[in-house]
């Protein structure tokens, strides 16, 4: 009864989300690069988040395992993931600016397909076309 009136502070994933084939935008932060190739990246819902303002909530983190090292020239690029999302609880550590940081992410996606978008919508602005409003519903 404690834990139902506890305010939920990103922790809550949805399992009704396991293994279903998504496609998300967001912006890509390396976790494990070699030069312009990427191997591993958060995928984050606005630019600038984990290192110029405050870290999403772990619900809004996905994990992403390209099915093929993904050529990036910097972070925050904008691109589209499509591939089977599990509710997987996982810390990276992220190089930024100012040292390194330990960000949990809620999900991931492995063996995703990814490409270059040259926009992604305003989850902020618009929250109803947002593509992550899946990811941080509340469920009863």
């Amino acid at each position: 009864m404690i834990a139902a009136k506890l305010p939920d502070h990103g922790e809550t994933l949805s399992v009704a989300l396991y293994d279903k084939i998504i496609q998300l935008a967001g912006y890509a932060l390396p976790v494990d690069r070699d030069g312009d190739l990427v191997y591993q990246f958060l995928l984050v819902p606005w630019t600038g988040a984990c290192s110029h303002m405050p870290t999403p909530p772990p619900n809004q983190i996905v994990l992403v395992t390209p099915a093929h090292p993904y050529k990036m020239s910097g972070a925050y690029q904008s691109v589209a993931v499509t591939g089977a999302l599990k509710p997987d609880m996982e810390k990276s550590q992220l190089f930024i600016l100012d040292g390194v940081s330990l960000i949990q992410s809620g999900y991931t996606v492995r063996k995703a397909d990814v490409v270059g978008v040259d926009t992604v919508p305003d989850s902020v602005v618009l929250p109803v076309n947002s593509p992550w409003r899946f990811l941080n519903k509340k469920k009863n």
